[in-house]
């Protein structure tokens, strides 16, 4: 008899329990947004614009990957207390092969950065496995690579073959942000190295995303880490939130896209959380808000865009 009385209050406090843990994580969550969104307002305080989203070295249209350097992620380091990880960045390297830090033998991109997790996301932290993704080159085969849960905003940029019911802005020019025109990126940020400026974003700061949450585990590209261009650096508002892209997840396979898994670039490249119901975001402005996954899709594609004109309304 007491066994059965423990066992049912234990029952109706573990709903409660779990609750609390999930607020904590959601409110650390938040934080961690919150102090991005301060770091890139004092980034821009110093150069008058947001970080690129990457640094070419010597890009050409005929090259097919160029060498890249850095990335929006590398460039907020000094603004979230890692100075000496900034520091030990060789910049004249591709990102795939990062300095060492101080003879350790470790690589820069193998560092899980605090303020780069989500409490609430799956572990591991890192990825150790094969075959990575091709990007990254033979030679980094069973090397870490630090992920992180927060990604950059291109806008609605249209993905390639994705075409998700409500779709405002079809097709058109620089589909996916790899572009080096401004003109034809629609968020804050891009594939290439554009970063915008606050005078750039004419729907207001309070009114457009500057980052979000993701999951690396529903994402090939991800697992790239927060280092690479084409992990966190460029995630966009075509995808409604929390678009299941994870096999096994509910939803999975029913909703209408390209390639419903995680290599498709048509569909990971979206944002999303364990929250239950959404996600979070910081905006330009710097504050953070939680966004239902059920948002009117057109009021959240304008929410990605920086320029385009349209009234907003309550989200």
């Amino acid at each position: 008899m007491v066994i059965t009385i423990i066992g049912i209050l234990i029952s109706l406090l573990l709903p409660a329990v779990q609750a609390a843990r999930e607020a904590a994580r959601r409110a650390q969550c938040a934080n961690n947004l919150k102090q991005l969104g301060i770091a890139l307002r004092n980034y821009h305080q110093t150069y008058n614009q947001f970080p690129p989203s990457a640094i070419h070295d010597n890009f050409t249209w005929s090259q097919a990957h160029p060498t890249h350097h850095a990335n929006v992620f590398v460039a907020l380091l000094p603004y979230i207390e890692q100075q000496p990880l900034y520091d030990a960045c060789d910049f004249k390297v591709n990102t795939s092969h990062m300095s060492r830090i101080g003879g350790t033998g470790q690589f820069v991109h193998e560092i899980v950065i605090p303020t780069f997790i989500c409490p609430s996301d799956e572990r591991p932290r890192y990825w150790d496995g094969n075959p990575l993704y091709h990007n990254t080159g033979a030679s980094t085969k069973g090397q870490k690579r630090a992920t992180a849960n927060y990604g950059a905003c291109i806008g609605n940029q249209y993905f390639w073959t994705c075409s998700f019911p409500g779709n405002l802005f079809g097709t058109g020019p620089a589909s996916h942000a790899d572009t080096l025109n401004p003109s034809q990126v629609s968020g804050v940020f891009s594939h290439m190295i554009y970063g915008a400026s606050i005078s750039e974003i004419r729907d207001g700061t309070s009114n457009t995303i500057a980052m979000g949450e993701v999951r690396p585990k529903c994402a090939w590209h991800l697992w790239d880490g927060w280092m690479h261009i084409n992990a966190n650096n460029w995630i966009a508002t075509t995808a409604p939130i929390n678009y299941p892209t994870c096999p096994g997840e509910k939803g999975y396979g029913q909703l209408p896209c390209a390639v419903l898994d995680t290599t498709s670039w048509a569909a990971q490249q979206g944002f999303k959380s364990l929250h239950p119901g959404g996600a979070q975001f910081v905006l330009c402005d710097g504050s953070v808000r939680f966004l239902n996954e059920s948002i009117d899709y057109r009021t959240y594609q304008r929410l990605g865009d920086r320029r385009d004109g349209e009234p907003i309304g309550e989200f």
